[in-house]
Order: C-alpha cells, then sequence, then structure tokens
C-alpha cells in the first residue's frame, strides 16, 4: 500500500493532485498548524495576463490553532465574482465556476473541511476514484516523521510518497529501519493555453489549470509526475 499526507490546502497547485493521485491512501493532516502566510488559503491564479495573488478571508488565524480550528471569514462570493471576470476567456469557466462554489459552502465554512472538499470534488469532477481520511480522526500520535511513519504503521503501508519539499525533513534511512520505502514525487507541469498570456506559467492554483483544460487532458497531467527515490 502506498500512503501520501499534506496539509489540506484551498484549490492546490496541481503538483498536490498529482501527489494525491499516485497513492492508495491519502490522509488530510487538518490537525496541523495554521500557517498564516502559507497556501492554506492563499494561492495564484491569472488576471489580464497578469499573476494574480488571492487569499481567502480567515476569522482570527493563528499559527497557535490547528487549521480544523479556524473558519473562513465569508469571502467565497467575492472571489467567485473576481473568477468570473478573470476567465472570461476561459474555455471550461462556467462548469469550474460551478465547482467552486459547491465546494466554498457555507461561506463561514471550517477551513479544514472546505480545503479537503477542494480536493475531493475535483477528483469527482474529473471522474477520479479518490480514498482519504483526517489525521484528526485516527488515533496516531506523533511528531514530524514520527507521526508520518507511525500513520504507515497503522495503514499497513509499505510506501510513503512525499512531496520534494519534505526531502530536509524524512530522512530515507529513518524511514528504511522502519520497514518502510520513501518516495519524492517530482510535479510536472504541462503547457496549456492560458488565455491573455504569451508565456505558459506553471504552478497555479488548480483552478486555473480546471478553467483551461477538459478532464481527460487533466487527467492525463496527474499522471506525469515523476517519482525519485529518497
Amino acid at each position: 500500500m502506498i500512503l501520501a499526507a499534506m496539509q489540506p490546502y484551498c484549490f492546490p497547485y496541481l503538483g498536490y493532485y498529482q501527489l494525491a493521485a499516485g497513492v492508495d491512501h491519502f490522509v488530510f493532516l487538518d490537525d496541523a498548524a495554521f500557517i498564516r502566510r502559507g497556501h492554506i488559503h492563499r494561492n495564484t491564479l491569472l488576471q489580464n495576463g497578469h499573476p494574480w495573488h488571492y487569499t481567502l478571508p480567515v476569522a482570527a488565524a493563528s499559527q497557535n490553532r490547528p487549521i480544523n480550528r479556524h473558519h473562513f471569514a465569508g469571502g467565497f462570493a467575492r472571489f467567485l465574482l473576481q473568477l468570473r471576470h478573470a476567465y472570461a476567456r476561459a474555455p471550461f469557466r462556467d462548469d469550474v465556476i460551478a465547482l467552486v462554489a459547491a465546494t466554498c459552502r457555507p461561506e463561514d465554512g471550517n477551513v479544514a473541511e472546505v480545503c479537503e472538499a477542494s480536493v475531493r470534488n475535483v477528483f469527482d469532477y474529473l471522474g477520479l476514484h479518490f480514498t482519504a481520511s483526517r489525521a484528526s480522526s485516527l488515533d496516531v500520535e506523533g511528531r514530524g516523521a514520527e507521526r508520518i511513519l507511525a500513520l504507515c504503521r497503522h495503514f499497513g503501508a509499505g510506501t510513503y510518497h512525499n512531496a520534494p519539499g519534505g526531502r530536509a525533513l524524512y530522512p530515507a534511512t529513518q524511514f528504511a529501519a522502519r520497514g518502510i520505502e520513501l518516495r519524492f514525487v517530482q510535479p510536472a507541469f504541462p503547457a496549456y493555453r492560458q488565455p491573455g498570456m504569451k508565456t505558459f506559467m506553471p504552478g497555479l492554483s488548480m483552478i486555473d489549470v480546471l478553467m483551461n483544460n477538459p478532464p481527460p487532458v487533466v487527467r492525463g497531467m496527474l499522471a506525469a509526475a515523476r517519482l525519485e527515490a529518497a
């Protein structure tokens, strides 16, 4: 069994979905600390041919509380309006606006739940099977790599996939000592047409990918990532 775990982000970049698509089970680390300037509620899209760095407002955000103890502050209506204008020329705008609207509800929704839904709903939209759990629902203790190893034991996973940024955090020897194969998923960003852009800009929120590509093409993108041994 192959396992992966990540903090829940709201419509994260393509690489997050590539990581999730390549495993048998995914764990949302919803009880991890909230990062105020991270990507949990922030990302980048395009507007008028330029990067649009947006932030979804979170009420009383604090790094002293976990993600699942935060709520959005009702900024989705404005965000949806901005999306309509920014992607007026995108071929799949209406379908994706409906997907985002269905995900970002209610306006004061729990941050972890909305972020989790933004991953689950994309897999549903693409017609792909996705199995996941919330870390807060599991009786698994530990911090850092020790908790990841405990999650592997809990699910009986012999292989763990992680984003490339985890190389400094997760030593391969520590995993090998527990009989777990550690691999890193190097994301790939196949180019596609972005209306208003002369040069392709990769690594944006998944919303941009979906706005400009039909589901069969996006499914192919999810399989484009490269696996690297630890």
